[in-house]
């Protein structure tokens, strides 16, 4: 256009005389005549002026040729100019989380977003009015003051369902929008929480599997399977829950495990939060333990009288303690200005099986001085104790241990004082007991039937046989005898801790705690259940223990799994269980006395003690 201006401007009228008379046989005009002459001078000016039109022609025609055909492919295709384009990239979405079963735990859908551009609203009080008949939980005047506002941006509502969307959008209200987004569903709500986790605003994991597979889970291939079993972890909290509200206790936790291939089928946190609310549950500030908080992986408590089967392991392993040794528990031991006692103790000395079966701790401190430091600690450290329990949940926690170990820190260890553990590292550690000796890591990954997993020995078959059938007759001789499930024939131990509070020791507040391997001629679970700060009731004759507490929980709940779990239940006489326990030892006289119920023993200082 440029040029064609500038071609016109050089374009004049000029008008002239005629200056000669005309031929003989034409006729005079009788005015001048008019000429137009083009200003460049010459034949070679004209033609470089026409080759100019001609390219500027040319120009506009390849213009036209160029929009005609864009027209007819829009009106034929549908396709709009290519700088409207949008070139739309296949979204990746989170891969599902689901149980052993294919039981969905988690997923991802889409959220819609309602909100608002006011320059495009041209009666905020009708828009707001319609936005009420669909969204009644809306607040009018927060509402009208936003549609009113000099923002383009004004949010109206959050995860709004598809059918809500869509009678909005058939509201026709102009200057409201949509913007739809993926987001995390949990639809079990709390069941299995703490193993589930759960993912922020970027939908990235944050806790639990969603963080501990998000590699996984954000490629959004196939559904990423954990080992829970859903309905066992039903019932595992169900009870679990039941039994904290009865003792009025802070917290609960439980951990069942698959003896052999360390597969975790429930864990149980308490209190608990739905993952759909993580950010709510956030929130809450008490003096009880966090939703939050995974006291099963990341509590490290002390866990008491449950160390004392694997001590007696560590000596029978080493071959420096035999299940008939006798070591005196007639009087306290006084060690580094402490004295360690025995609640209701025999005051007699005890074999290695009876240290086991009395819960004494001073027999077991004295068994810890034949068994030395050195063997001890090399023990709990093949059984995984000195770190963090191998799963793949990132909330598991490194144990509370001493800053150095010397004769009463081994003492104290030796019966679950003076370092901590969590509650799943003390469940790998039984399944050692359970699995023949053989040490197999936790994991929340199912394992597929005849799948072999490798594990580690740590000790002998037949040392853990022996003490297994030590659990076996604990459990049978016990006071409460509420963890001896008829045809599930249960082995296990009870421990109560006092709990720890600034170098110190609370008398009033226990941590309690029970585990259980079952069925014991057949091992194939460990179950461990601990309660935090349980207090006594009527149905307890006033004890807040491990035997009163946790120990029938265990129980009951073994009693409710046996069905999900598919354990045939086995009528057996009470004698015979008895007997088939007196047959893994060396000949002995048959003890028939119940074991009490356990009691925690205090460390108190005393002025002046000499060890």
């Amino acid at each position: 256009m440029k040029q064609l201006r500038r071609l016109l401007r050089q374009v004049k009228v000029i008008t002239t005389r005629q200056q000669t008379p005309p031929a003989p046989d034409e006729a005079a005009p009788a005015r001048a005549t008019r000429r137009i002459h083009l200003s460049a001078q010459g034949a070679g000016a004209q033609d470089r002026q026409r080759r100019r039109l001609r390219v500027i022609g040319l120009v506009f025609a390849f213009g036209f040729l160029i929009t005609a055909g864009r027209a007819v492919e829009v009106a034929l295709v549908g396709h709009a100019p290519e700088e409207a384009r949008v070139v739309s990239v296949p979204e990746v979405r989170r891969a599902m989380l689901v149980d052993r079963d294919g039981e969905i735990l988690a997923a991802t859908m889409d959220f819609h977003t309602v909100f608002a551009d006011p320059y495009y609203v041209w009666d905020p009080v009708e828009v707001a009015d319609q936005l009420i008949t669909v969204l009644p939980d809306l607040n009018r005047e927060r509402l009208l003051r936003r549609l009113q506002s000099d923002t383009r941006y004004a949010p109206i509502a959050e995860g709004v369902s598809p059918r809500t969307r869509q009678a909005l959008h058939m509201l026709g209200l102009p200057g409201v929008f949509f913007r739809s987004e993926p987001g995390r569903v949990y639809p079990k709500q709390t069941a299995a929480a703490h193993v589930i986790g759960y993912v922020g605003d970027d939908n990235q994991g944050l806790a639990g599997a969603e963080l501990a597979f998000e590699a996984e889970l954000a490629e959004g291939a196939a559904p990423v399977a954990l080992s829970i079993d859903l309905t066992a972890q039903h019932r595992v909290e169900s009870i679990l829950r039941r039994r904290m509200a009865e003792f009025q206790a802070a917290g609960a936790a439980a951990v069942l495990m698959r003896v052999g291939t360390g597969e975790i089928i429930a864990m149980a946190s308490l209190p608990d939060y739905d993952p759909n609310l993580w950010r709510d549950a956030r929130r809450l500030r008490s003096d009880a333990q966090h939703p939050h908080f995974n006291l099963a992986s990341s509590g490290a408590p002390e866990l008491g009288s449950v160390f004392k089967p694997l001590a007696l392991a560590a000596g029978l392993e080493a071959d420096l303690v035999s299940l008939d040794d006798v070591f005196d528990a007639s009087r306290p031991v006084r060690i580094g200005g402490h004295t360690i006692n025995d609640y209701r103790g025999e005051n007699r000395p005890l074999t290695a099986r009876e240290v086991i079966l009395y819960s004494s701790n001073i027999g077991s401190a004295r068994m810890s001085d034949v068994i030395t430091t050195d063997v001890l600690t090399d023990f709990y450290r093949s059984l995984r104790l000195f770190e963090a329990a191998p799963i793949e949940l990132p909330e598991s926690a490194p144990p509370q241990l001493p800053d150095r170990w010397g004769r009463i820190q081994t003492m104290t260890a030796s019966y679950g004082h003076g370092f901590g553990v969590s509650p799943l590292a003390l469940t790998a550690a039984y399944g050692a007991l359970a699995n023949g000796g053989v040490y197999v890591p936790p994991t929340i990954r199912p394992v597929a039937p005849g799948e072999q997993v490798a594990g580690e020995p740590v000790m002998r078959p037949h040392v853990a046989a022996q003490v297994l059938g030590v659990l076996r007759e604990n459990v049978v001789r016990s006071q409460t005898g509420s963890a001896d499930i008829p045809g599930l024939v249960v082995a296990g131990k009870t421990g109560t801790a006092e709990s720890a509070y600034n170098g110190g020791y609370s008398q009033d507040d226990r941590f309690n705690t029970f585990v259980a391997v079952f069925p014991f001629d057949d091992p194939q679970y460990v179950l461990t259940v601990s309660l935090d700060r349980p207090r006594p009731t009527a149905d307890t004759h006033g004890y807040a223990t491990a035997g009163w507490t946790a120990m029938p929980t265990a129980g009951e709940i073994m009693a409710d799994l046996a069905g999900v779990l598919n354990l045939e239940r086995r009528e057996v006489d009470p004698e015979a269980r008895l007997s088939t326990v007196a047959a893994l030892f060396a000949p002995r006289e048959r003890a028939t006395a119940t074991v009490p119920a356990e009691e925690p023993a205090p460390l108190p200082v005393e002025e002046g003690a000499q060890p």
